[in-house]
C-alpha cells in the first residue's frame, strides 16, 4: 500500500500533506480511490462531483437535508452540497432546469401522451441487484434521485405519488418530513395539470396587478409571484381593518356614516374573500401557482368585496381629514350663545352636509368632500371673526388693563375703603363695585392664529355663552370710573346729612378740639378732603357712634309690600311700608335710627 502512495499525490490521500499523518482507514479509502477511479470514470461518466465527504452510511440524512432545504426551511453546509452537486441551485434559487439529472426525468415525459405517468420501473433500474437511475451515466442512487423528484415537484413540473399519498407544489413541506425510504418506493410520477392561464390573470386583475404578469408566472419567474403575495398581504390587512369599521361604525359630526348604506351587506363578501386570498398565501412559488385551480368567474366573484374595500377607504379618508374641523365646530358651536346668528347658521350647515352625505354615491365622494371642506372651513372662519369680535368687547385690551390697574389705586377708592370702617356707610356697595372690578378680566394677546387648533382662547379661557355682560371692556371701564364718582359723592352727602343732625352736633361738641375743627371746615366746604387721613375718619366714627344703622335690602321690601299679594290701594301700601319700617326699629330710638338701602 506504501508503494501505491507512492505513485499518488500526496494531497490526494484524504487531504493531508504527508502519508505518515494519514490514519490507515483514509490510506485505504484514498488508495482505493486512487486504484478505481478510471473504472468509476468509465462506468459513471456523469456521476455528481460532492464537495464533501459522501459515505454509504451519511447518504440517506445528507438527502433528508437537502428536501428540508428545498422545502424552505434550514439550509446546512451537507444540503448546500447535494444540491450543488445535483446542478439544482442557481445561486441560492433552487432551479432544476439547469440540472442534467433533472432533464433525464423530464426527458422521460415527452414520449408519453397528455395524462399518462411515468413508473418507478423507467426511472429507477436494477443492475446487478443494486438500484440506480441512469445506471449507464449518471448511476445515481435513489436518494439522490428522491432530491431531484423534490426539486421538480417544488418548480411545478411533476406530481410525485407514492402509496396513499400525492406531493405537487404545494405540498413540498408534508413531502420534506416524509422518510427518505418512503419517497425512494414512489409509485410514479404525474404531469400536473396544464396552467390555468384565465384564472391565474383574474387573480393578478382583482388584485389591481397587470394581467400579462401571469405570462411571466408560466415561465417560471419568481418576481411576479413575490409581488402578487406582497399584494395579497397588504388586501388582507385592508380586509381586517374594514370589518373592524363595519363592526364599531364610522362616525362623523355624529353620524354614522355605514348606517343606510349596502356597507353592512358587505361583511359576509370580505370574509369569504379574505378566506380566499388567505388561502392563497400557499402559492409562493411558480411551481405552486400551477396547482391553482380557481377559474376566472371564481376569481372575480370577490371583485365586489374589493371594491367596497376602495369605498370603505373612501369613507375613512373623508372621516380622517374633516373630523377634526368638524369636532372643532361642535365645541365652538357651544361657545357662542344659543341665540347668536353663526349658531343659526352652524346648525342649518350641519344638518344639510350629512344630508348631502346620506345622498352621495360614494364614488363621487372625494368630489363632495371639497365642498364639504369649504363650507367647514368658512364655517371656521366666520366662527373665529364672531368670537375675536365678542372677545374685543368682554375683555379688557392693554389700555383699558391700565385704566383698571389705576382704578384700583384710585384715590376716591382709597377714600371709600377707609369711610366703610363707619358702621354707618353702605359697606356692601363698595364691595360690590370692588367684585365687578375684579371681575374684569384683561386679555389682549389672542389671535386668529391660537383659535386654529382650538376654538377657545388658551390665554383666558374666554366662554360668551357663560358672560352675560353685554357692555364693551372699556364701556365697563368708563361706568364704573362715573360709578366711583357717585358713590363718593354719595357717601360724602351720606355722611354730611348725618353730621347736620341736632344730636351729631351735640356730639361734636364733645371732640377734641382739633377733630372738631377738621369736621367743621368739611361741613363748610362740602368736599371731603384728599387723602384721608386718620384722625378724620377717628372723629367721624366717634360722632357718628351714637346713630344706629338698620341695612335695607331691596328684595326683604319688595317681599313685605307683596305680603297679602295681589293689587293694593296707595293706602294699603303706605300701611305695609310703615309696619315694615316699625318692625325694622322696633325697640331703637327713632332719633338715632339710620336706614341704609343695600
Amino acid at each position: 500500500m506504501v508503494e501505491w502512495a507512492k505513485g499518488t499525490s500526496r494531497k490526494g490521500i484524504s487531504g493531508s500533506a504527508s502519508h505518515e499523518n494519514t490514519n490507515f482507514r483514509d490510506l485505504v479509502n484514498s488508495i482505493a480511490g486512487v486504484c478505481l477511479a478510471p473504472h468509476f470514470a468509465d462506468q459513471a461518466p456523469d456521476y455528481p462531483f460532492f464537495s464533501i465527504l459522501i459515505t454509504g452510511s451519511n447518504r440517506q440524512q445528507a438527502a433528508q437535508d437537502a428536501l428540508r432545504a428545498i422545502a424552505g426551511q434550514n439550509r446546512t453546509k451537507q444540503a448546500t452540497a447535494v444540491l450543488d452537486a445535483l446542478e439544482l441551485l442557481d445561486g441560492e434559487k433552487i432551479d432544476p432546469y439547469r440540472s442534467k439529472y433533472a432533464s433525464f426525468i423530464l426527458d422521460a415525459f415527452k414520449t408519453k401522451g397528455h395524462g399518462q405517468v411515468v413508473n418507478h420501473s423507467e426511472i429507477i433500474h436494477d443492475d446487478h441487484g443494486l438500484e440506480y437511475m441512469n445506471p449507464g451515466a449518471a448511476r445515481l442512487e435513489p436518494e439522490w434521485t428522491v432530491v431531484i423528484l423534490a426539486a421538480l415537484v417544488y418548480s411545478g413540473d411533476i406530481v410525485l405519488s407514492i402509496p396513499g399519498k400525492k406531493f405537487d407544489a404545494t405540498a413540498i413541506q408534508q413531502l420534506a418530513s416524509t422518510s427518505i425510504d418512503d419517497l425512494t418506493r414512489f409509485k410514479h410520477l404525474e404531469q400536473p395539470k396544464e396552467w390555468n392561464l384565465p384564472g391565474l390573470k383574474a387573480l393578478f386583475e382583482l388584485l389591481g396587478m397587470t394581467p400579462g404578469m401571469a405570462q411571466l408566472v408560466t415561465q417560471g419567474k419568481d418576481e411576479p409571484v413575490q409581488n402578487l403575495q406582497q399584494e395579497m398581504g397588504k388586501i388582507v390587512k385592508r380586509i381586517v381593518m374594514a370589518q373592524q369599521t363595519l363592526r364599531n361604525g364610522l362616525s362623523f359630526w355624529g353620524m354614522d356614516l355605514l348606517v343606510g348604506t349596502d356597507m353592512a351587506a358587505q361583511a359576509g363578501g370580505l370574509e369569504e374573500a379574505k378566506k380566499f386570498l388567505e388561502s392563497l398565501q400557499a402559492y409562493s412559488t411558480p411551481g405552486k401557482l400551477k396547482n391553482f385551480h380557481s377559474n376566472a368567474q371564481e376569481v372575480m366573484s370577490h371583485e365586489k368585496a374589493i371594491k367596497a374595500l376602495d369605498d370603505l377607504d373612501s369613507l375613512r379618508e373623508f372621516v380622517m381629514e374633516h373630523v377634526s374641523t368638524a369636532s372643532w365646530l361642535t365645541t365652538a358651536g357651544a361657545m357662542l350663545p344659543s341665540d347668536h346668528d353663526w349658531v343659526d347658521r352652524m346648525r342649518t350647515s350641519h344638518q344639510d352636509i350629512l344630508d348631502s352625505l346620506m345622498k352621495a354615491d360614494l364614488s363621487s365622494l372625494s368630489e363632495k368632500s371639497i365642498n364639504i371642506a369649504v363650507k367647514l372651513q368658512q364655517l371656521k372662519k366666520d366662527y373665529i371673526i364672531a368670537y375675536i369680535s365678542l372677545h374685543t368687547r368682554s375683555r379688557l385690551g392693554a389700555n383699558d388693563d391700565k385704566r383698571k390697574v389705576a382704578l384700583l389705586n384710585d384715590q376716591r377708592l382709597q377714600t371709600l375703603l377707609k369711610l366703610s370702617g363707619i358702621e354707618l356707610m353702605p359697606k356692601q356697595q363698595l364691595i360690590d363695585f370692588q367684585n365687578r372690578l375684579a371681575d374684569l378680566k384683561s386679555c389682549f394677546a389672542l389671535t386668529e392664529q391660537n383659535l386654529d387648533s382650538n376654538p377657545v382662547c388658551s390665554h383666558c379661557g374666554f366662554r360668551p355663552s357663560m358672560e352675560t355682560s353685554s357692555s364693551a371692556g372699556s364701556q365697563i371701564i368708563d361706568q364704573m370710573d362715573f360709578q366711583l364718582d357717585t358713590m363718593l359723592d354719595g357717601w360724602t352727602n351720606t355722611i354730611l346729612s348725618n353730621l347736620e343732625d341736632p344730636i351729631t352736633q351735640e356730639n361734636m361738641g364733645l371732640l377734641k378740639s382739633e377733630d372738631r375743627e377738621q369736621l367743621e371746615a368739611f361741613i363748610k366746604s362740602r368736599k371731603l378732603p384728599m387723602p384721608l387721613n386718620t384722625n378724620f375718619v377717628h372723629a367721624l366714627r366717634e360722632v357718628l357712634s351714637g346713630l344706629v344703622k338698620i341695612p335695607l335690602k331691596v328684595q326683604d321690601l319688595q317681599n313685605a309690600l307683596q305680603a297679602a299679594g295681589g293689587p293694593a290701594t296707595p293706602a294699603e301700601m303706605k300701611k305695609r311700608f310703615d309696619e315694615y319700617i316699625d318692625q325694622l326699629s322696633r325697640g331703637k330710638d327713632p332719633a338715632k335710627v339710620r336706614i341704609v338701602l343695600e
